[in-house]
């Protein structure tokens, strides 16, 4: 039951804070410092600002998403009841599938925060890599514990 709430969650904040920011954010706009900003842009590259043809993103978008599925399906064999591990690759995976929506049908992807010197990103970049650092900690855990 978790597992459905958590994905319609994720797609509908998804979707709403990045059409919010596609109609409401004109100008960029100073949140904390001089550091972090509220700025609409349209992403068409992806991660460290690498630019790929249009057709290798999409498919590769698909792939990364269905070894992801598996993998996860995979560790979950080995660390049966392990909230963590689900809420990490939950965070990625649901987080995952709004951004491929928008890279696989509009070739493009909303993007509003941005962080000075490093990222303009999406509440969905957040929390994958949010996902991500939870996972690295349980294999982190997991090895120290041998």
């Amino acid at each position: 039951m978790y597992f459905y709430i958590t994905l319609i969650l994720a797609l509908l904040i998804d979707t709403i804070t990045k059409l919010s920011a596609q109609s409401y954010l004109t100008e960029k706009i100073n949140i904390l410092w001089d550091f972090v900003f509220l700025q609409y842009i349209l992403n068409t590259w992806i991660a460290f600002s690498i630019q790929l043809p249009s057709i290798v993103l999409k498919v590769l978008t698909i792939v990364l998403i269905i070894v992801i599925f598996y993998y996860y399906k995979t560790e979950k064999k080995l660390y049966k009841n392990n909230k963590l591990l689900d809420i990490s690759f939950w965070l990625i995976l649901w987080w995952a599938l709004g951004n491929a929506y928008e890279r696989i049908l509009h070739e493009q992807v909303i993007d509003f925060l941005w962080v000075k010197y490093f990222a303009i990103m999406n509440f969905a970049d957040v929390f994958i890599s949010l996902g991500a650092i939870i996972y690295i900690y349980l294999m982190y855990m997991n090895h120290k514990n041998k």
